[in-house]
């Protein structure tokens, strides 16, 4: 279990305070790691992950980028159960030992949807694309590892691994 949390398009995301202030409250979520980044030529974006180490403690540490795809940052919670048939099915030179990782090369193969139509296992992640200014958010089909989205009319998103760590109010308003 780990904890995902990203701010989207808001214009107090450079009020550091309230960013931690909002993310810890699922820091129960990964008590191995925390790191929190700020992707500020993109729309006022800030993600944050807290990190249940299990698999690639050196190097599968997010928000994740890999050197080949520079501009895609992945936050990633859960298991990909066929993340090396993948790897080896598609010849994929991974950077990590992160079952994740297959999300980004899948991705930047065939686009979302083929990505999310390869994987086989339990997950909820967070795709940003800075190139094509775009972001996506998948989940397993039965929905076991949580998501939780809140849109505003102005184009303010905030997703967060548990529903208390959306309340984003004290940032938003």
């Amino acid at each position: 279990m780990c904890g995902i949390w990203a701010l989207f398009g808001n214009d107090s995301v450079g009020d550091f305070s309230l960013q931690y202030e909002s993310a810890f409250k699922v820091s129960h979520r990964g008590p191995d790691a925390f790191r929190i980044e700020n992707i500020n030529h993109f729309g006022n974006c800030c993600l944050a992950f807290h990190r249940l180490s299990i698999v690639d403690d050196l190097y599968g540490m997010q928000p994740m980028r890999i050197n080949i795809y520079p501009y895609v940052w992945l936050l990633y919670n859960g298991e990909i159960y066929n993340y090396k048939t993948i790897k080896s099915h598609f010849g994929f030179n991974f950077s990590t030992e992160c079952d994740g990782e297959s999300i980004i090369h899948l991705y930047m193969k065939g686009g979302i949807e083929f990505a999310a139509s390869m994987l086989d296992g339990v997950f909820a992640f967070c795709l940003v694309d800075t190139f094509t200014k775009k972001v996506y958010l998948g989940r397993d089909t039965f929905g076991v590892k949580p998501l939780f989205k809140l849109m505003s009319e102005e184009g303010f998103m905030a997703v967060c691994s548990e529903a208390k760590g959306r309340n984003f109010t004290s940032i938003y308003l």
